[in-house]
């Protein structure tokens, strides 16, 4: 390279650039158009990523994909990998514009990823596309050391508006609290202590705001506020600044009456929430597929989608699950949740369950007292804690810490039998 291209290009800060590609040769390919003082280090896709942690350290790291169309599949199940274990990891796409490997592009972009190398590009373009990658904030060291622990993330998505999923979460996340911290429903006469952070609902839905009015809430510190603050969110700040239910339960939701759809990338936050709270219940009812963001889907341990038996809604329902096909996120991770049913409201749960190929995970009765309780400012679990509604949340219940329903099955079904029953935090 001439001097005066290595003026126009000079040494950037260091950088560790670590390709994951089937061969070498894409390595070579990209060496030869880095800007000077830029170096490679190559990794066989099909090898483990346990590696990455002792290549992170000192300099940025930014991981290189291949999305040659050959090598997209295999980088595209990497890149899901790499987003629900390392949100906070740079990735790059490393690809071509090229008539026939424009396909491998594509399949980036619908992966999530923001920054793609084109291989037919110059050196400056590229320089200019490593840059931006390697400086935005990852904060990797200031990850809490608490952050090895994962809280189980569960999102339950409306397959559409007004099919009652914000009246579910908010039901379930509170219950959730009370199950996973039984000292605050086991009617012990002990001095109370302060609730664990056991549950977080994270309250995404549309219209904005309304699992705050079923929970009789006010907050102040919303869902922006924890984007902008992302690097600082611990237990400490979450005990401070986060609005608490009675019962015990953490909401972290938008203010009232907002409008637009998810725009930042939540991935960050929602690993640093992970490493404070037990389980993150994330409600995005009424949010088109297309909205939320990938790295929610993509790091979610569960998705429930919630239905009942309407005809536009099981259209809806179809929509929904052609969208995370697509996506690529259509996975043993899906399943059905069918709410208000009635028996002859038409086709039953299993039916269409068995239409749409998918797991039935619960089947939640039609009830008139939620609607009341609502209108009222309370919820069910006040004014009638033994309804039917209430018992069939057993099984989401179980859901939400499946290690826990598998060693104690016996106690975590008392224990929500107790919940159900004792909640010493009823309305006066």
């Amino acid at each position: 390279m001439s001097a005066s291209l290595q003026l126009l290009h000079p040494t950037p800060p260091p950088m560790n650039l670590v390709l994951y590609a089937p061969a070498r040769d894409l390595a070579t390919l990209l060496e030869a158009r880095l800007p000077v003082g830029m170096r490679v280090q190559w990794q066989d896709s099909a090898a483990p990523i346990d590696m990455l942690d002792a290549q992170r350290r000192g300099s940025p790291c930014v991981i290189l994909l291949d999305y040659r169309r050959e090598a997209a599949g295999l980088s595209s199940e990497l890149a899901r990998h790499l987003q629900r274990s390392q949100p906070d990891l740079p990735l790059v796409a490393v690809g071509s514009t090229a008539p026939d490997q424009v396909d491998g592009i594509v399949a980036a972009v619908r992966m999530g990823l923001r920054d793609i190398l084109d291989l037919e590009s110059t050196t400056s373009d590229i320089d200019a596309v490593l840059r931006r990658a390697g400086a935005t904030p990852h904060p990797v060291r200031s990850v809490p050391a608490d952050a090895v622990h994962k809280a189980r993330l569960v999102l339950l998505l409306g397959v559409r508006a007004g099919v009652g999923s914000s009246t579910l979460a908010a039901h379930l996340g509170v219950l959730a609290q009370q199950v996973g911290h039984p000292g605050a429903a086991d009617g012990s006469t002990a001095e109370p202590q302060p609730p664990s952070n056991t549950t977080l609902l994270l309250d995404l839905g549309q219209p904005a705001g309304d699992t705050a009015l079923y929970l009789n809430l006010d907050s102040q510190f919303h869902y922006d506020d924890a984007l902008r603050n992302a690097n600082r969110i611990d237990a400490t700040l979450v005990r401070t600044a986060m609005t608490r239910h009675p019962g015990g339960l953490t909401l972290l939701g938008q203010p009232a009456g907002s409008e637009g759809g998810l725009i930042a990338d939540p991935a960050v936050l929602v690993q640093r929430l992970r490493g404070v709270f037990e389980t993150v219940l994330c409600d995005l009812g009424g949010v088109p597929v297309r909205q939320v963001p990938r790295s929610l889907l993509n790091s979610a341990d569960e998705i429930w989608l919630v239905a009942d038996q309407a005809i536009s809604t099981l259209v809806s329902l179809d929509q929904v699950l052609k969208q995370l096909d697509a996506l690529g996120v259509r996975d043993g991770r899906v399943q059905l949740v069918v709410n208000r049913y009635e028996e002859d409201g038409g086709l039953s749960p299993a039916q269409i369950a068995a239409r749409f190929s998918l797991p039935l995970l619960a089947t939640l009765p039609d009830c008139h007292r939620l609607r009341a309780s609502a209108n009222h400012g309370h919820l069910l679990l006040q004014d009638a804690p033994r309804d039917p509604y209430l018992r069939a949340l057993t099984p989401l219940l179980l859901h939400l810490d499946q290690a826990a329903a598998r060693a104690l099955p016996r106690s975590w079904r008392e224990k929500i039998a107790l919940a159900l029953g004792g909640l010493q935090w009823k309305s006066k």
